[in-house]
């Protein structure tokens, strides 16, 4: 079954030095080879920093744009993964891994497959 791991965490390092960058980049690298070993990675990207969001909802109608994300809070979405897990308890064993686990909080979510969209 495939789940969706959505990262969040506060926005911030974008702007770190580049060893510090570097650090940091090494601990995503070795997260997604270790978590490999255990599922199958199906996709998964780093978002760009929360201000270059862009909300798009239609009320009545009428287009309706929102520089930014919509919600107010410390913590953004920053990125995502899904992995195909053979169930909840690895999909948990696989977010307990991420390096913003300790510090932000990770949403793990089974793909809805609805039937006829397979």
């Amino acid at each position: 079954m495939k789940y969706m791991f959505l990262l969040f965490n506060e926005a911030s390092g974008v702007d770190a030095p580049p060893e510090e960058m570097a650090a940091e980049m090494q601990k995503w690298v070795k997260f997604q080879e270790d978590a490999e070993k255990r599922a199958t990675l199906v996709s998964g990207e780093a978002l760009e920093p929360p201000p270059t969001a862009t909300t798009v909802s239609v009320r009545g109608g009428e287009l309706i744009l929102t520089d930014g994300p919509f919600i107010d809070t410390k913590e953004q979405l920053g990125g995502f993964y899904v992995f195909d897990c053979t169930d909840l308890d690895q999909a948990i064993g696989i977010a307990r891994m991420i390096p913003w686990a300790p510090t932000g909080h990770i949403e793990v979510r089974p793909v809805w497959n609805p039937p006829g969209m397979e």
